[in-house]
């Protein structure tokens, strides 16, 4: 066979066709249209030439929704008129009520083929008319944080609710940005909220009164940043369903405070102490041996569970002493008294039964004279 050279290759007839470029294949693309509608179609011929009706089932009701939605549009008639084997778009419309009834039941979700309609599909993706007052507003929101020292307020805003739900206090539409001040409460989208204070008012950019606010949220929140005429215009807003709470007359005239009226009834907890009577371990050995927690529930419910509880040493338990707290944090005052007795704090450990390690760290060597000469000292300070 004789050896080809470089020349040889390309004199080569067959030379141009060998490197000549592949040609590409062209994609067809298929409307979207096209394919949704041919799922009709196909629908039809599984179904013996029955058009989808509004049934309970999906995927007919989503069907005949789609179909619904073709028949209104003339442009789409015209792009599928060539594959309309069955003259679906010639007919007139299918029954149409949009009417907004009030939804009682699945069924109820199941009558209304708007939850399939799929009209607009990727305009509205696209539609940003609806985002366009968030957008414009979006400054005008400041960041809530989770409220410090909230116990001090949660007693204001249960006092408030309990005033509205006995008619001392009327929720009103708001008629003023006048009458956000201090001291006062509002419902801006369902949320209580209590204007705890304001800042010096200034002229903004724009012309207008301003001031800087600090509100609480009954929901544990609070915001330190927002502005008052931020707060006025949600609370105008419509849609967020803006109210203003009345005061009380009394408060009103100077004879009694909402701070001095909570005082009567609320209470934050209990702390109690418990001794164990588990025999059998051995811590049975200290006399002055007791746990110091807290709870906001029953106290007897919540040791009701000790004999498999490793907080209670894995046995019964019996209450020694107990103390309602009132107007402070209970948890507060359960972490200080176990601040102070540090020192004699009993290191435990118990092997639980699925081989885990428990290190109960609420049982102290103290006497009971300690521990209630340590809470009162503890609140009167607390209170100063």
């Amino acid at each position: 066979m004789k050896k080809l050279n470089i020349d040889d290759i390309f004199s080569d007839p067959n030379f141009d066709e060998l490197v000549a470029d592949i040609p590409k294949k062209q994609v067809k693309r298929i409307d979207p249209e096209f394919e949704k509608f041919q799922e009709i179609v196909d629908w039809m011929k599984s179904h013996n030439g029955k058009e989808p009706e509004k049934s309970r089932d999906i995927t007919e009701r989503k069907l005949y929704s789609r179909l619904k939605g073709y028949r209104n549009k003339p442009e789409i008639q015209l792009k599928l008129a060539d594959v309309d084997e069955f003259n679906l778009l010639e007919h007139d419309n299918l029954e149409d009520d949009d009417s907004v009834e009030s939804v009682k039941s699945l069924d109820d979700i199941l009558k209304d083929d708007t939850l399939f309609r799929e009209e607009h599909d990727m305009n509205n993706l696209l539609d940003l008319s609806r985002y366009k007052r968030t957008i414009n507003t979006a400054d005008k929101y400041s960041v809530r944080k989770r409220a410090n020292e909230f116990e001090r307020y949660e007693p204001l805003f249960k006092l408030v609710q309990k005033e509205i739900a006995n008619g001392i206090r009327k929720i009103i539409p708001m008629d003023s940005e006048k009458n956000i001040i201090p001291g006062k409460f509002y419902i801006d989208n369902g949320v209580l909220l209590y204007v705890k204070s304001i800042s010096e008012y200034y002229t903004d950019k724009n012309g207008y009164r301003n001031a800087k606010l600090h509100l609480v949220y009954e929901n544990g929140t609070e915001n330190k940043e927002i502005l008052l005429r931020s707060l006025a215009s949600n609370l105008f807003d419509r849609t967020r369903h803006g109210k203003m709470v009345t005061e009380v007359i009394s408060d009103v005239m100077g004879e009694t405070t909402i701070e001095g009226r909570t005082t009567e009834f609320f209470s934050t907890g209990y702390i109690y102490v418990v001794k164990s009577l588990n025999e059998n371990i051995e811590t049975s050995k200290y006399q002055n041996l007791y746990k110091i927690g807290v709870t906001t529930g029953n106290i007897e419910q919540r040791i009701a569970n000790s004999n498999n509880d490793a907080t209670y040493l894995y046995g019964p338990v019996k209450i020694i002493a107990t103390w309602e707290v009132q107007n402070l944090s209970a948890k507060k005052l359960e972490s200080a008294i176990h601040h102070r007795f540090e020192a004699k704090q009993l290191q435990i450990s118990i092997p639980t039964a699925n081989g885990r390690i428990e290190n109960p760290r609420e049982w102290y060597i103290v006497t009971l004279e300690e521990i209630e000469n340590t809470i009162n000292d503890i609140i009167v300070k607390m209170n100063i």
